[in-house]
Formats: structure tokens, sequence, C-alpha cells
């Protein structure tokens, strides 16, 4: 079940909707596309994030090292280190001390001494509500880049295969 919560666009003052992630919790890492903002999360349960890299720290942002073998967000924009949640609509990129506000009001950890991270690259990341399915959150799990299957298979595999 996502927890929706409810922001306001520093910006251009309209209201959006949010669910807030723990990462070490998750157990994953994360980034945020450079154009439109979508969450983009990597479990590390998964073989092929498995087999990536080892990050400088981990259950956070991803370091750059990692945006090479990550596919492309579905409105063409690139998963990067440094990109942040971005407001649905303005497209302007939102800011952590402007969130801290809301953030701490609407968290009910707050009141036992919880503090927000105020930055997008720490344990919390921020998924928005997806504006053509609300209740979901904008986000993609394992944006991994896939290799082209006809380059991977070997000589005997594509001899023996009925398919393409």
């Amino acid at each position: 079940m996502v927890i929706v919560k409810k922001g306001d666009c520093e910006h251009c003052g309209r209201f959006y909707r949010y669910s807030l992630w723990d990462c070490g919790f998750g157990g994953n890492s994360y980034a945020y596309c450079d154009k439109c903002g979508m969450l983009g999360i990597l479990n590390y349960s998964n073989p092929q994030v498995a087999g990536f890299p080892p990050l400088s720290q981990q259950y956070a942002e991803i370091d750059a090292s990692w945006e090479e073998l990550l596919g492309p967000c579905v409105c063409g924009g690139h998963f990067r280190r440094g990109a942040a949640p971005r407001c649905p609509d303005c497209l302007e990129q939102l800011s952590p001390v402007h969130a801290a506000k809301h953030i701490a009001t609407q968290t009910t950890a707050a009141a036992k001494g919880w503090q927000w991270q105020n930055n997008w690259s720490g344990v919390y990341c921020m998924a928005m509500d997806d504006p053509n399915a609300p209740g979901n959150p904008r986000q993609m799990i394992d944006p991994i880049l896939k290799p082209d299957i006809a380059k991977t298979r070997t000589r005997w595999a594509r001899m023996l295969s009925f398919g393409r």
C-alpha cells in the first residue's frame, strides 16, 4: 500500500501528491529522471543490479558510474545522479528544503524525533503521484539498459530457436 501525501511547488504554487520511500528498508538505490523527475528504483535483489559496480554509498542515490547502465525514462530523459523530483505541473525541480515543511508535518515519525534529510541524495527518495493513474507512484522499477537479444544469443541458441 502506498501512502500518498500532499506537497506544494515553490515555483508555481500548485499542489502535488507524493510518496516517500526509505531505501534502506526497501533494499535499493535510486535516481531521478533529468527531464521529468520520475523516480527510478534499482533493487539490489535483481541479479542484473547485483552485477553493477559497487556504490560509494548503498541505499541512497546512485553513483555516476551507474548512469550508463540505465535505460531511458519513458519521457526520453535519463536517470542521473544529481537530478531531482519535479513538479508535475511546471516541471521545475523541487527543493528538498522547501519540501521539508510538508514532509515533517505529514510524517508520523517526526513526533518521535525523525528528521528529513534536506536533500535528494540520501536514504529517502520521493515518488510523485502519477497524474494518469492517481494513487500510483510515478516510478520505474529497475530501469536497466537491456542488451539486444539478437546480439547476446550464441550461434547454437540462434540455430535451435523456434522464434526469431
